[in-house]
């Protein structure tokens, strides 16, 4: 197998394994419910927003204004409600319901109130009232409570005289696990008999209303021909439902105002009134996790209620998709992302995940809309993750490219001028130069091109490379920048491209090491050819031009000037094994090394002589 088709079935296994652990984190994520409270968060702020109430709902409030009055309802008279029916009931133009979302258990020590209250419901024949049940065991969370697993073990129903006037319903609030109300009982079935929801029987007394009196159902056509659910045949009786308006997005009256005749009751012709406590000091707040114009996170059990009315009237109902379904297939869609992610490059990388999350959002919502529940987070997360994934493996892939990048020219270039180039982030190089300080270095292989005569390619260009490799390592040694190979000679500039302490010693110290290395070298060169080599030095210091020079397509970063000609011509004129030096290097290192003068030697292409010392090995 070509290497090429290796490398595609190890980047295929990559690619797989990566994606089979992707899928698993997801699989765990969705399955243990991690993050749950956020889970509801994220999922109910995008699947609720108010929309249009239809159902003419109107709340009677036990306000801050009606205890202001009349003081603690725990103190009052029951005749108090039945003022209130009274007051509604006024006029033939009265409401078609009056629920009552308060529990009246008991008898209070006002009886002739109690009787009074019992007497205005059988009266007038609209009125609702709550009934609670006691005892909840709910299991392992709101979404377990089904017939199965929800026993109760007493109804709190009100007093003998009044229940038996009036209809009612369950009215507990299912706050889940997060204790936030998003779910709702739709009714309970105790000691075999049905019991529906306080919502539920509400919309069943007005529809009854609608219908037998037509000429309100003349107006108001969209409530004819309508029936509830039958939820006492359902095999659940608790279900996610959708919100329709926020707190203070109801027709609302004080209960005070309706008392004193402010609000009179013909005003209310046809209405649902709910009548319920909302004074903050009456602890019938729930959290609600709803977009709302008033940006409430609480509401009042009343308001909620009207808000299960219109989810029963809507059927505005879901219930949860299972979760072990939902971490199949939310591992499944993300490992095939993670794998298609892996095989492209960032940009589709990254809108692969963005379309696919807007997709799980579209999703989301149209299931909503036909009564299932997604949790929107775990897929979202896992979009992010394998975004950020994504961002992480491009950055380090560029990364290990660069590196490959900057290895592949330390092969041809000194790492000075890789590490300078690789600085500016874009391997971009311009031509210019400008003027320093360096010393400079050449050195020269005597007798190569005889010696090239009587071998084989082969051992000319293993000489080459052991000599090479001799002069790197010691240039580097002496943090010197090789410049470049000329055939069998080579450049070396120090000070050049960063700033170098004492320089034009180091310069000297590196045609020593390469001297002492050498003798190394013969030896073992002519062990192996029968051949050995020597070389000449020249070293010389002054100001030269450093820079990238050639055109635009192909340049060097060296050095050029009299400075670095007279080193090239120090050292054409060097014996082998010679070491030449001029005198301003001479001078530069004050005695710090051994010389011995040569004398004034011409040097080509220039017309006077220069003076020059030899270093004592």
């Amino acid at each position: 197998m070509s290497g090429k088709g290796k490398q595609s079935i190890l980047s295929l296994r990559y690619r797989a394994v990566i994606s089979l652990f992707a899928a698993v984190f997801v699989f765990a994520l969705t399955l243990s419910g991690a993050f749950g409270t956020l889970n509801e968060q994220l999922s109910q702020w995008v699947y609720q927003k108010e929309s249009v109430t239809t159902l003419p709902v109107v709340i009677v409030e036990i306000d801050e204004k009606t205890l202001a009055e009349y003081g603690q309802p725990s103190e009052w008279s029951r005749q108090m409600y039945a003022d209130l029916l009274d007051r509604l009931n006024a006029s033939p133009r009265r409401p078609s319901v009056i629920a009552f979302d308060i529990m009246f258990t008991g008898y209070k020590s006002d009886r002739d109130g109690d009787m009074a209250f019992a007497a205005a419901a059988a009266k007038y024949g609209n009125v609702v009232a709550g009934i609670n049940i006691d005892s909840v065991e709910q299991g392992s969370g709101a979404e377990a409570l089904t017939f199965e697993n929800l026993y109760r073990s007493a109804v709190s129903f009100p007093y003998e005289e009044l229940r038996a006037c009036v209809d009612y319903g369950i009215v507990n609030c299912a706050p889940d696990r997060y204790n936030y109300v998003t779910r709702a009982y739709t009714g309970a079935r105790i000691d075999g008999k049905w019991y529906d929801a306080f919502s539920v029987t509400v919309l069943n007394r007005f529809l009854s209303y609608v219908e037998t009196h037509p000429e309100y159902a003349a107006y108001h056509p969209e409530y004819q021909n309508v029936s509830v659910r039958d939820f006492s045949k359902e095999t659940r009786n608790l279900y996610r439902f959708s919100y329709t308006a926020g707190p203070a997005d109801f027709e609302c009256h004080s209960m005070a105002d309706i008392l004193n005749g402010s609000v009179p009751g013909e005003q209310l012709d046809g209405s649902i009134v709910l009548v319920g406590a909302t004074a903050a000091g009456l602890g019938d707040d729930y959290k609600i996790l709803f977009r709302n114009s008033s940006n409430s996170s609480l509401m009042a059990g009343v308001k909620i209620h009207a808000n299960i009315l219109e989810a029963v009237f809507h059927d505005r109902f879901q219930t949860d998709a299972p979760r072990l379904l939902m971490a199949v297939i939310y591992a499944v869609v993300s490992g095939l992302l993670c794998f298609l992610m892996l095989r492209f490059g960032i940009l589709a990388g990254l809108l692969l995940s963005l379309g696919a999350a807007v997709l799980h959002i579209v999703s989301g919502l149209l299931l909503y809309k036909n009564g299932i529940f997604v949790g929107l987070l775990p897929m979202l997360l896992a979009c992010v993750l394998l975004a950020i994934g994504t961002v992480i493996r491009h950055y380090l892939s560029a990364r290990s490219e660069r590196q490959k990048i900057n290895k592949a020219f330390r092969m041809y270039v000194a790492p000075e001028i890789v590490d300078e180039v690789a600085s500016s982030g874009t391997y971009e190089m311009q031509l210019g130069g400008r003027h320093k300080d360096i010393a400079v270095l050449f050195i020269d292989i005597r007798g190569f091109t005889t010696m090239s005569e009587n071998l084989d390619p082969e051992e000319v260009v293993n000489i080459l490379n052991e000599y090479f490799g001799v002069i790197t390592d010691a240039i580097f040694k002496n943090k010197g920048t090789l410049d470049k190979f000329i055939g069998d000679a080579a450049m070396a500039v120090f000070n050049s491209p960063f700033d170098l302490d004492d320089y034009v010693y180091r310069a000297v110290m590196t045609a020593c090491d390469i001297a002492k290395a050498s003798e190394t070298l013969s030896s073992k060169l002519m062990e192996r050819f029968g051949k050995t080599v020597s070389f000449g030095i020249g070293v010389n210091c002054g100001e030269a031009i450093i820079g990238n020079i050639g055109s635009s397509f192909r340049m060097d970063y060296t050095a050029i000037g009299d400075t670095v000609n007279t080193a090239s011509r120090l050292e054409s004129n060097a014996k082998a094994g010679e070491i030449l030096i001029s005198e301003e290097v001479k001078n530069r290192l004050d005695g710090r090394i051994e010389t011995e003068p040569v004398g004034e030697i011409p040097l080509k292409g220039k017309s006077h002589k220069i003076f020059v010392y030899r270093v004592k090995l």
